[in-house]
């Protein structure tokens, strides 16, 4: 039985030559165009198709470029290769940075081309018998604008009670980008060699296979990708990338969540957020918290970020401190959905023995907290009522 494949070419003589590939037995389609828009149209009126093949010219690299992204986010598990004349550098890279799998070049792998496919189709049969889940997974991001250990510290009981939640056989990720670099890890007392940053370096390669041999992994089933602890200063990484690995990962967790904070690019925050699901903004009841997150939000917005999936949860509550949740939820113009008590003496020996407050002190009320907000996240029950506006911008300027 042949397999379907299509080739987007202006020149057809590309679908000859693969048909000939000895022992690929191709099923070709050819799809000629230049926009991408269009070129997507003439693909989805295809199914069951295996591979696509991209035929990549110095002329319209950028647009073809900008097809293979698109076409990866909406067919994740489909192998899509680049095709040139010629091994030229920078529509290699093109074509690999949007996502492509591999790059042929004709004359260089005419003796090799059958067996690099059949590769090829090998590789993505098993990575589609072997991801979970098969639908898109849910993406949840914690941010805030002031960096604080108690970022990491929230979204990675966040993760842990998610996996509670999780059926058999759905698995959880936590992508630590928040500062001080490399918490999560440290606080889950997990010692990484591989890194979030070479996760976005890996983001075109990023498959079952290398989440199995490298995502360093926590005792209770929680795939972490941390920033590594000995960095100083703040992370240097491609936005776009960035959003191009959560993508990918999307597609391989049952659930995500991120930790990000102030010091990340806007525009990467801001991506972020318009591709989750849903965004908790983490506050305390502080002047110094309460203003830069503020300001995190005014930069969002400036930005056309849209906010309605984005709620607030109050962390480390205490009475009578003045600045109440309700009312930095109304600063915020976000609804509340959490306010998290704890003991002080309990998240600081969690944070320094390398166990979760689950484990180490399971009576703590912010456990019980965070449970509820895991299963409200989970549920998709979130508040959606806005709180009415008053004096606190007065106050907080």
């Amino acid at each position: 039985m042949k397999t379907k494949v299509l080739v987007i070419a202006d020149d057809p003589s590309f679908e000859f030559w693969l048909q000939d590939a000895e022992g690929a037995n191709l099923e070709t389609v050819l799809i000629s165009g230049s926009d991408p828009s269009d070129l997507l149209k003439k693909i989805e009126a295809h199914s069951r198709f295996s591979l696509v093949f991209c035929e990549f010219r110095n002329a319209n690299a950028m647009l073809r470029a900008s097809l293979v992204e698109q076409l990866h986010e909406r067919h994740l598990h489909v192998p899509i290769v680049g095709l040139g004349d010629n091994a030229s550098a920078d529509c290699v890279l093109d074509a690999m940075r949007a996502g492509a799998r591999d790059f042929f070049v004709r004359g260089r792998d005419d003796d090799k081309l059958g067996a690099q496919i059949a590769r090829l189709l090998k590789r993505s049969a098993a990575t589609a018998a072997t991801a979970a889940p098969a639908k898109a997974g849910r993406l949840f991001l914690t941010l805030s604008g002031h960096p604080h250990e108690s970022i990491a510290f929230f979204a990675e009981h966040l993760a842990l009670a998610i996996v509670e939640r999780l059926a058999p056989g759905e698995r959880a990720l936590l992508v630590d980008l928040a500062t001080p670099s490399g918490a999560a890890a440290i606080f889950l007392n997990l010692n990484p060699t591989y890194n979030v940053l070479d996760a976005v370096n890996d983001a075109h390669r990023c498959d079952q296979t290398l989440i199995d041999t490298a995502f360093p992994k926590h005792a209770s089933g929680l795939y972490v990708l941390s920033l590594p602890e000995d960095l100083l200063g703040r992370a240097q990484f491609d936005a776009e990338q960035l959003l191009k690995l959560m993508q990918v990962l999307r597609g391989l967790f049952a659930v995500t969540v991120i930790a990000i904070d102030g010091h990340a690019p806007v525009s990467a925050v801001a991506g972020l957020v318009d591709l989750a699901d849903r965004s908790l903004l983490l506050s305390d009841q502080s002047i110094l918290k309460s203003r830069h997150n503020k300001y995190l939000l005014r930069s969002l917005r400036a930005q056309e970020c849209s906010l309605e999936r984005t709620s607030l949860v109050v962390d480390n509550y205490r009475r009578r401190l003045g600045l109440e949740p309700r009312n930095l939820a109304e600063l915020f113009e976000l609804p509340l959905v959490s306010a998290l008590q704890t003991e002080s003496f309990n998240r600081i020996l969690s944070m320094n023995s390398g166990e979760p407050l689950f484990t180490l002190a399971k009576k703590d009320p912010y456990c019980a907290g965070i449970r509820e907000l895991a299963g409200t996240l989970l549920s998709g029950e979130m508040k959606v009522s806005t709180p009415p506006q008053g004096f606190l911008d007065r106050i907080l300027g």
